[in-house]
């Protein structure tokens, strides 16, 4: 039987949002190990700049997913179905939230990207930009599940509080041998993926990984830790001064 999943995850304010008085980092992220289960849940959320609430709209909706996924009976993991109805319960959880605050919905705007794995099932949904990227089994590059949503205009994508967010959803759901796993958010866009070839940036990813690879199963805070470092640090900074999450995921075979 193949070892457990081991994941490390982090989310790193941005430099612009560090030179404002109440600057907060509007990006979250959640994952999860199920022993035994065999299930894998990772989900990032990356609240809209213009609203008002999105950090708590982003925290909100990573915890929510990982629950509700977590709670689903294993034949109903991997099904179209349950990514839009966990949508769907999200938005009405934010919808809630803003009603409890005197607020509108918008200004709880946030992204959602989620990612699960079991057994050989997995899935992955997204609503809005960022992007989920893996690597298969006997394979060395990586492939993106979908790319960005963006909308007509620059820094304008789909959120999940949108009225017709369930129209929105991106889904795909497939048997494969999952290696490595990675979820991030629009922050990471232009480091992780090659927009003049429309792919992933596999020396991007090479260069993280075999930080994660001969690690014990589950949650790796030691390289949590590095990643938080590396995602602040100088060199990530100055290809971009947007919030920046990144949440690794890797399973090795024997």
């Amino acid at each position: 039987m193949a070892p457990g999943w081991k994941y490390a995850a982090a989310s790193v304010i941005g430099t612009s949002h560090l030179k404002t008085p109440d600057g907060e980092c509007q990006d979250s992220n959640s994952c999860s190990w199920d022993e035994k289960r065999g299930l894998l849940v990772c989900a990032v959320s990356d609240g809209a700049g213009s609203a008002k609430h999105s950090a708590i709209a982003s925290r909100l909706t990573c915890a929510l997913a990982i629950e509700l996924v977590n709670n689903a009976p294993d034949d109903a993991i991997g099904s179209r179905d349950l990514a839009l109805d966990v949508v769907s319960q999200i938005r009405d959880a934010l919808k809630r939230k803003a009603e409890e605050m005197g607020e509108s919905v918008r200004e709880f705007a946030c992204t959602l990207l989620l990612a699960a794995a079991k057994d050989s099932k997995v899935s992955f949904w997204q609503v809005g930009d960022g992007a989920i990227c893996f690597r298969l089994r006997d394979e060395s590059f990586y492939k993106y599940a979908f790319w960005p949503a963006k909308g007509e205009y620059a820094n304008v994508t789909e959120f999940v509080t949108d009225a017709n967010v369930l129209d929105e959803v991106a889904f795909d759901s497939f048997e494969a041998e999952l290696v490595d796993l990675a979820l991030f958010s629009d922050g990471l866009e232009r480091l992780a993926l090659d927009f003049k070839l429309g792919e992933a940036h596999s020396k991007f990813f090479m260069g993280l990984f075999p930080h994660l690879y001969q690690q014990p199963p589950g949650h790796l805070s030691e390289i949590e830790e590095k990643l938080s470092t590396f995602l602040a640090s100088e060199r990530v900074n100055s290809k971009t001064d947007d919030d920046k999450t990144l949440v690794l995921a890797t399973l090795e075979f024997e």
